[in-house]
């Protein structure tokens, strides 16, 4: 549905609804026009009468064109702000046309009938909006009134108990259908955010907030495919935190918990966000996909997650390295026809000779 969250009840329900109502604005004016000239029992529609049918068949043709020409945007902009103006314009065209036939036809039956028929439409469309069913159905409620109360030769209870019931089963359509669409967006709200859960749950690791295991196929498809036609090369940085079984051992799992969301969080914001993909590889080993010119881009990458996670000054009294964490890195290049997996086991190769070599450094093939 075209719904404006943003503006409230000042919108109508679709823009298929709408066309519908005025769809059925020009076929009840041509049914007026068409009874009158094909019926021998009653004269045919007087001047004035025809030009109300006409001036309604006129306006409406115009907005089912500016509607089929705007479509989904019939909510926005110049058209939503005088589209008030518009339903009020019906509703006092059709009230002037009903006041008019029952004082030709002296037959205020009909009256009713063709204010139902018009009130019912109105109803289903602007059922979201109380200030739209207003705005047209006031004009008509007056002159069906008027003309119950003021025209008759005889004043009828039964007319007027009548008009009220048709009235109040009209008027209690629009809460029904209310209800159901309350429901409704109740349902879909509850539905997206169930889906929302379950994508991140699907491509999200839930400790850190970092891509997990599972979405480094999908990137690194994504990676190799943005590479043909330019001259961009596909890097892969593993990384390991140094001693982290020490760090938990000393400090306790929830302590490790909140370490391995320190390091993620110092992880991101070294990264480039057009250009580079953080994720939790597993346990304390996370993985960067990085999109790069060269070697020395990568290395300034590594360099600014090093001195991140310096800064953060994350304590650790069971590192054989250093007084507080520090992280080691190993660093790969993709090459034409390489696997996700062969990538991986080319950058874990750097990375256990980073750790050989001492710990809190970063290795890349040269």
């Amino acid at each position: 549905m075209d719904i404006n969250h943003n503006t409230g009840e000042n919108v109508i329900t679709s823009t298929k609804g709408y066309m519908w109502f005025l769809s059925l604005n020009i076929i009840y004016c041509f049914w007026l026009l068409l009874r009158s000239a094909h019926r021998s029992d009653i004269d045919t529609l007087p001047l004035a009468l025809q030009i109300l049918c006409g001036c309604i068949i006129t306006l409406s043709v115009i907005n089912l064109i500016i509607t089929l020409k705007i479509k989904k945007n019939i909510n926005d902009g110049f058209y939503h702000t005088v589209l008030p103006y518009v339903v009020l314009t019906f509703g006092i065209l059709w009230s002037i046309l009903f006041l008019n036939f029952t004082l030709y036809y002296q037959n205020p039956l009909i009256t009713l009938m063709l204010t139902v028929s018009v009130l019912l439409p109105a109803t289903i469309t602007f059922y979201i909006s109380g200030r739209l069913l207003l705005l047209f159905s006031a004009p008509l409620v007056v002159c069906l009134l008027y003309v119950e109360f003021f025209l008759q030769d005889k004043f009828s209870v039964a007319q007027v108990v009548g008009a009220v019931i048709m009235l109040m089963v009209i008027y209690s359509a629009r809460y029904i259908l209310l209800e159901w669409y309350q429901r409704v967006q109740r349902s879909e709200y509850e539905k997206n955010i169930l889906i929302k859960k379950l994508v991140q749950q699907a491509h999200y690791d839930a400790l850190t907030g970092l891509f997990n295991r599972l979405s480094l196929t999908r990137f690194f498809e994504e990676c190799v495919s943005s590479l043909s036609g330019n001259n961009k090369k596909l890097f892969m940085i593993v990384m390991d935190i140094d001693f982290f079984k020490q760090y938990n051992d000393v400090y306790g799992h929830v302590a490790g918990d909140k370490c391995l969301i320190k390091v993620s969080q110092c992880i991101e914001k070294s990264l480039r966000k057009e250009s580079d993909s953080a994720f939790r590889f597993g346990g304390e080993e996370f993985v960067v996909l990085t999109v790069c010119d060269d070697i020395s881009q990568v290395k300034a990458i590594s360099h600014r997650i090093q001195q991140n996670i310096a800064h953060a000054h994350i304590s650790h009294k069971g590192s054989a390295t250093s007084s507080t964490l520090t992280i080691s890195q190993g660093i790969a290049q993709w090459q034409e026809g390489m696997t996700l997996e062969a990538l991986v086991e080319k950058a874990d190769k750097q990375l256990y000779i980073a750790k050989e070599n001492g710990r809190n450094r970063v290795c890349y093939e040269k």
